[in-house]
């Protein structure tokens, strides 16, 4: 069952799911902002057993206003998880948006165990909201500019170019942040580029190494204005204090897709703790 107010086709398709919980519509105003800016239909799920009459979803979602010319509100039954990602790829999206949490609202847990299922097994980018962060964006949301950890890993270049065209589709301007964790060995990947072996002096070879930086992770194919920054220390601390100092909007993160113990551990810090949304792509394949 559906509830359409549609007018144009072929349009960007975003998709968020409700549960009906007032932790998963604090996203609600995000999707709306993400909608307008790529000029997109915005698909509301709903997945429950329960059948509700047309007139009643969205009282029952909690929608007091929607705030978007073109959505449509879907009423489906079947599994949550595969469900959400069996639709998503109908459709074509170009994005799901949802809160961290929904109605098991645990705010020990990084994110619920529907956020944390669909994460893990979509190559479509997600952009998650953590329902009690200070100000979530609200539909009239506007970012200025999109923060891009990279660590050098030759990984992250085949979906970068993914993150950086979506940065252009809405109009920010790109921080690309390069983390040297002292300490810790470089990455042994072949094709791995990291900062100089000279990393006590920063300005050693800089410019040369940032262009070239640059052109292995896609910043001279995008449209919007990319910059790159360099820091030390931990990736998580480093990331949140370079996003809360230089007024970052939304944070992105290239991921392998696993969350078991022991991985992935700066997506988890950064979930856990970053008062912006926080876009995830799956390296395809990645699990």
């Amino acid at each position: 069952m559906a509830e359409m107010r549609s007018k144009k086709e072929k349009q960007p398709a975003v998709v968020i799911p409700l549960d009906g919980s007032e932790t998963a519509v604090r996203a609600f105003g995000t999707s709306e902002a993400v909608t307008r800016m790529l000029g997109g239909v915005l698909h509301v799920m709903h997945v429950s057993d329960q059948t509700v009459a047309s007139e009643e979803l969205p009282e029952l979602l909690k929608l007091k206003t929607i705030e978007v010319e073109d959505f449509v509100i879907h009423q489906v039954s079947g599994h949550v998880v595969n469900t959400i990602l069996e639709f998503a790829l109908r459709i074509d999206a170009c994005m799901i948006v949802m809160s961290s949490h929904g109605k098991t609202h645990d705010q020990e847990l990084i994110a619920g165990g529907v956020t944390m299922e669909i994460v893990q097994h979509t190559d479509i980018p997600v952009l998650v909201v953590r329902p009690d962060m200070k100000k979530p964006p609200g539909p009239d949301w506007r970012p200025r500019k999109m923060l891009v950890p990279l660590n050098g890993s030759p990984i992250t270049a085949t979906e970068v170019d993914q993150v950086f065209s979506l940065a252009g589709t809405i109009g920010v301007d790109i921080d690309v942040l390069h983390v040297a964790v002292v300490g810790e060995a470089r990455p042994a990947e072949v094709g791995a580029y990291t900062s100089p072996v000279y990393a006590d002096y920063p300005h050693y070879d800089w410019s040369a190494w940032a262009d070239e930086f640059l052109r292995r992770f896609g910043g001279r194919r995008s449209e919007s204005k990319v910059r790159l920054f360099h820091r030390r220390g931990g990736i998580v601390d480093a990331t949140l204090d370079f996003a809360e100092q230089n007024d970052e909007d939304l944070v992105a993160l290239i991921w392998r897709g696993r969350l078991e113990k022991e991985r992935a551990a700066t997506v988890k810090g950064i979930l856990q703790r970053a008062e912006a949304p926080v876009l995830l792509k799956r390296v395809k394949g990645g699990r």
